[in-house]
């Protein structure tokens, strides 16, 4: 797996938590990545939204610098 795309990918996810994106509708964008075999994304969307679960919003920024 390619880590570069999925970075890239972890920290567009965490910009649309941080900026109010639910859950769920990543969840459902995992699956679209899913069907079209992209696993570099999926594993990054995953990352962010596992992350999201025992962080704080202001923890993310901080840890991410966004």
């Amino acid at each position: 797996m390619n880590k570069k795309i999925i970075e890239e990918f972890y920290l567009l996810a965490l910009v649309d938590i941080v900026n109010g994106k639910d859950i769920a509708e990543l969840e459902e964008t995992i699956k679209l990545y899913e069907e079209e075999e992209h696993y570099e994304a999926c594993a990054g969307i995953q990352k962010a939204i596992h992350e999201s679960g025992f962080l704080t919003i202001k923890e993310i920024i901080e840890r991410n610098k966004l």
